[in-house]
C-alpha cells in the first residue's frame, strides 16, 4: 500500500509539469497596477498556502511547484500519522512489559522514547513545509511579473543588452 502511494506521488510530480507545459499561456494583461488585475495578492497567496500547501502557488500561476509542496506536506503528515500508530504500539508493548513485571515502574521503554522523538521530528518537518510553502507563494506573488520588467534585448552585431524597466506610479 505504501509503495503504491509513493509511486503515485512520484508519477504525479513527473506528469504535472508536462501537463502545465502543454497549456496555452494566458494573454498578457494590460499594465494595470490595481489588485484586481494582478490576481492574488502576496498575502492572499501566503494564506492560501497555509490553508492548503500548493494552493497559493497554483493561484499565482505555478501549479507544478504547488504540486511539489502539496506532495511534501502530504508525505510529512502521512509519516506523522504512521509514527503515531507505531508510538501507540510501543506504548502497548510497554504496558504489557510493566504488567508482566519485565519492566520496572520507573524504567522507560527505549522504543517509546525513540518513537516520541520520531513523532516530534515529523511534526516539526510538517510545520516547516507548511510555512515554507507559504513563504514561497508570497515571494512568487511578488515576482509574478518579474519577467516583464527584466529582459535581454538584441543589438546590432549579435550582442545582447540587459534591459530593466521600472514602472513608476502615476500621480493624479
Amino acid at each position: 500500500m505504501q509503495i503504491r502511494c509513493l509511486v503515485f506521488a512520484l508519477a504525479a510530480l513527473v506528469i504535472a509539469p508536462t501537463l502545465v507545459a502543454q497549456q496555452t499561456p494566458p494573454a498578457a494583461a494590460p499594465a494595470d497596477t490595481t489588485e484586481r488585475s494582478r490576481g492574488v495578492s502576496p498575502r492572499g497567496a501566503f494564506i492560501r498556502s497555509l490553508i492548503l500547501p500548493g494552493w497559493g502557488q497554483s493561484a499565482v500561476g505555478a501549479p507544478g511547484r504547488g504540486g511539489v509542496y502539496f506532495a511534501l506536506e502530504s508525505g510529512s503528515l502521512w509519516m506523522l500519522y504512521r509514527t503515531q500508530q507505531r508510538l501507540n504500539d510501543a506504548r502497548s508493548q510497554e504496558r504489557f512489559l510493566r504488567e508482566n513485571r519485565l519492566l520496572g515502574a520507573q524504567e522507560q521503554f527505549a522504543l517509546v522514547e525513540a518513537r516520541e522523538e520520531q513523532r516530534e521530528d515529523w511534526l516539526v518537518l510538517s510545520v516547516f513545509w507548511l510555512f515554507f510553502a507559504g513563504a514561497d507563494a508570497y515571494v512568487a506573488a511578488y515576482l509574478r511579473d518579474f519577467d516583464r520588467h527584466i529582459g535581454m534585448v538584441p543589438e546590432p552585431g549579435g550582442a545582447l543588452r540587459l534591459q530593466a524597466t521600472v514602472p513608476l506610479a502615476r500621480r493624479p
